[in-house]
């Protein structure tokens, strides 16, 4: 753990270590996937629940080239579940769950189709493998939902989830935190907790806070105030600046969508100052102000680079070809080709990304993958707490990742879909009510 020190200049860390897959660690994978299995033939609504407590802690172990992590473990408990139910498959031809599922196959076509083209394949292949994931937690939670539409133990999973990530990030700015910057030669902890870094942790919490709020807004109690605090604090000290302008962003859309009462907004303009307060002094206390309300781009470690030169990068490799891209994953592998031999990072964008990786036609459907996971919610006028917090941190995530590539990490792909996917049930449950309201008319 790294102990911010003014004066005091750390060694850049450039990947993770990959330990391998060992018997303690395949004991333990194994046990997660038969705790989930267990709680899931229980009760469908339980494994959506256990997915989301287990999708930040990777405890990430490699075997044959991949990484074996605790979601990955608990999914496959939880679709070996999901098949010894046999759950009706009805939802997944209703119209509010095709664009997601037309998203999908958007983004996975130019994925493949770029793998003749691309110079390292097996990169390709990791990406394609990867939203082959993002596709099956969608789907696999689509059923589950639509099969025992329990929402409880989904908010359970999310307060405590949001909570523990939230203290585990916080505590680093006591005992020290994993990453960091020097600015103006003052030393400035960035917070990551479980994730694997401060932007993965910013757009992980811009996720989870407007689902949060959205909940907060309509059934308020002390644990849900608390948790969403925490999640507000800890947002704030990413220093994420695109994080934390999208979270606000989001979070404004949840309270002019779910049309709070007068005492309400009363309340919540309190709250919000009260908090508003305490990261003002926590924000002073750690120097926030001096890099959060600046323009000016900080020096990157010898790996990494600043938005414009890994923007024009990207720019750069899509020029040389422009219909299908350098490959899936292939972006920071080719930088050597456009004068970068020493950087090895994504292209901090998600549209900039697809469209040096996959050409026109994945920036094409980066776009409609947005387009979808926002209009599909807001074509429906509805004050469900799942609906409107599935819109909102949809809308904060698409503006986060014009500076950031984040759906790149599956911890953060992974809650996204499970909230799209759990948002689109909802839509398809408001729209039986609706029915069911009008027959007894």
């Amino acid at each position: 753990m790294i102990h911010w020190q003014p004066g005091f200049v750390y060694p850049p860390v450039f990947y993770p270590p990959h330990p391998p897959l060992d018997v303690l660690s395949a004991a333990i994978f194994a046990l997660v996937a038969a705790a989930v299995l267990f709680v899931t033939i229980r009760r469908p609504a339980n494994g959506i629940a256990a997915l989301i407590v287990t999708v930040p802690f990777a405890y990430a172990h490699y075997a044959g080239g991949t990484s074996i992590t605790i979601p990955k473990a608990a999914f496959a408990g939880f679709v070996l579940a999901l098949l010894w139910h046999r759950p009706s498959l009805r939802e997944l031809r209703d119209p509010r769950i095709r664009p997601f599922l037309l998203a999908l196959a958007a983004m996975i076509g130019p994925m493949v189709l770029s793998f003749a083209f691309a110079q390292h394949r097996d990169a390709v292949a990791r990406e394609v493998a990867k939203w082959i994931e993002y596709a099956v937690v969608f789907v696999g939670v689509c059923v589950a939902f639509s099969n025992d539409p329990d929402d409880r133990p989904i908010w359970g999973a999310l307060v405590v989830t949001t909570g523990l990530v939230s203290v585990l990030a916080i505590a680093q700015e006591f005992i020290g935190a994993t990453s960091g910057l020097f600015f103006y030669g003052q030393a400035i902890p960035r917070i990551s907790g479980p994730l694997e870094g401060p932007n993965q942790l910013a757009a992980w919490l811009g996720l989870a806070l407007p689902v949060l709020l959205a909940r907060m807004l309509v059934h308020r109690s002390a644990p849900l105030v608390t948790v969403t605090a925490l999640a507000a604090i800890a947002e704030t000290l990413t220093l994420s600046k695109s994080g934390v302008v999208a979270a606000l962003v989001a979070c404004g859309l949840v309270v002019l969508l779910s049309r709070p009462s007068r005492v309400v907004r009363w309340r919540f303009a309190a709250g919000a100052l009260a908090l508003g307060s305490i990261l003002i002094v926590l924000g002073a206390a750690v120097g926030f102000e001096a890099r959060f309300f600046s323009l000016k781009e900080v020096a990157q470690p010898d790996h990494l680079a600043t938005h414009p030169v890994l923007w024009k990068a990207a720019l750069d490799l899509w020029r040389t070809s422009p219909l299908v891209g350098v490959g899936a994953g292939n972006y920071e592998l080719d930088l050597a080709q456009v004068g970068l031999p020493d950087v090895h990072t994504h292209a901090n964008s998600l549209y900039l990304q697809a469209l040096a990786e996959t050409g026109l036609a994945g920036f094409l459907a980066a776009l409609y993958l947005v387009y979808a996971s926002i209009a599909t919610f807001a074509r429906v006028i509805s004050r469900r707490p799942l609906i409107i917090g599935a819109l909102a941190a949809s809308v904060g995530l698409a503006l986060h990742q014009v500076f950031d590539y984040l759906v790149f990490y599956p911890k953060v792909g992974d809650f996204w879909w499970i909230i799209l996917a759990i948002g689109a049930v909802e839509l398809i449950n408001s729209r039986e009510d609706a029915r069911t309201i009008e027959v007894a008319a």
